[in-house]
This record gives C-alpha cells, structure tokens and sequence, in this order.
C-alpha cells in the first residue's frame, strides 16, 4: 500500500510540476525601480516574509497588465510586526 502511494504522490507531483500554473511561479521577480512604470490591472497576491522582530523584508507583487499578462515585482518594505509592534 505504502509503494501504491509514493507512486501516485511520485506521480502527481511530476504532472503538477510541469502545469503551466506552477511554471509562472518560478518566475523570478523583476526588482522595482522608482523609474518602472507600473501597468497594473489587477493585483493577484502580495506575498512577504513574516519575520517576529521589526526590519526590512523583501515582498513580491503579482499582478496582471492591461493586456492581460501576468508580472511579478519585488520590492522592500517594512515587515508587519513593525505595525504590529509599535
């Protein structure tokens, strides 16, 4: 029973590694410049460490252009424990 499962996890795991879906997550971020000029749509995600103590993490925004095409850009920011914490 334990092989018939590590098959299909083995399985699944290399149908779900070449879905396109998964692919556009490997996509690196572009870091953000001031002089970007950003064409954003729609925001899909903002995702950030969530470090305990107060500094500066670097988030990714995914986001979709006016002509429909998915982004992602990096950027620095404050972590959320530094609101949290005063």
């Amino acid at each position: 029973m334990n092989l018939k499962l590590s098959i299909a996890s083995l399985t699944a795991a290399a149908v779900l590694g070449s879905s396109p879906l998964l692919a556009e997550e490997a996509v690196a971020a572009k870091p953000y410049t001031y002089d970007m000029e950003l064409d954003i749509a729609k925001v899909v995600r903002i995702d950030e460490p969530q470090p305990s103590r107060c500094k500066l993490v670097r988030a990714t925004m995914t986001f979709v252009n006016t002509q429909g095409i998915t982004e992602t850009v990096s950027f620095l920011k404050q972590a959320d424990s530094c609101l949290n914490n005063g």
